[in-house]
């Protein structure tokens, strides 16, 4: 299951061309494809997408819900507003240990906190948030794979990782674990939810300074 992420990884080491890597990540995204749709065509009963019953804290009766989406892009340029900033990311164990299985239990849930930019004046805390695997959309997220590997554009705060609103360079923090679940699946699974459940178009890969995790706890 580890094999696209491996693929991936020594492409970036090895410095290849711009041909070559548009090549390599087509394969990656190929193979990630695979593996994802395969945890989420097996998840178990329990898991029915977003109309799901949500919790008191989801993600899903929050402000965050589709909040992208209340400002497209109208011009081709990326819009600046608003932003959402992934805190405190909570991981669940199990997901990081090699005996688990291929499936997604109803309730394996995320835990984190949130801070949302609607201007660089005006923003908004959340603490304790969650998002289940019974709420998640029945859809493949690979395109995770392309979205975390290119940086994000323009002004950024560089290696130092705020809730904003200025980005940082990267959006998403260099840590074993984080590093772990996402070559499991697990994590391209969660990650493409988010994005997608906060309102981010996959389809427009300019938009690059409105979502970014923060941390892991």
């Amino acid at each position: 299951m580890r094999h696209w992420y491996m693929v991936l990884l020594a492409a970036l080491l090895g410095g290849c061309s711009s041909t070559d890597m548009r090549s390599t990540l087509d394969t990656v995204v190929s193979a990630a494809n695979k593996s994802v749709d395969s945890l989420v065509s097996g998840m178990k009963s329990g898991g029915g997408g977003a109309s799901s019953a949500a919790s008191a804290n989801s993600l899903l009766k929050s402000p965050l819900y589709n909040v992208m989406r209340e400002n497209p892009s109208t011009d081709g340029s990326a819009p600046e507003w608003p932003k959402v900033v992934i805190t405190n990311l909570q991981i669940p164990a199990a997901q990081l240990e090699s005996s688990h299985s291929l499936h997604l239990g109803p309730d394996e849930c995320i835990i984190f906190d949130a801070m949302l930019w609607r201007s660089a004046k005006k923003s908004e805390r959340f603490k304790d948030l969650t998002l289940c695997s019974q709420e998640l959309p029945k859809q493949s997220n690979a395109f995770v794979t392309t979205w975390k590997v290119f940086n994000i554009y323009g002004n950024t705060t560089g290696q130092v990782r705020g809730d904003g609103p200025t980005p940082p360079y990267s959006k998403l923090p260099y840590d074993q674990k984080l590093e772990q679940w996402i070559s499991l699946n697990f994590g391209l699974y969660y990650i493409g939810s988010l994005l997608t459940l906060t309102g981010y178009d996959p389809n427009f890969s300019r938009d690059t300074r409105r979502f970014w995790v923060k941390n892991i706890k």
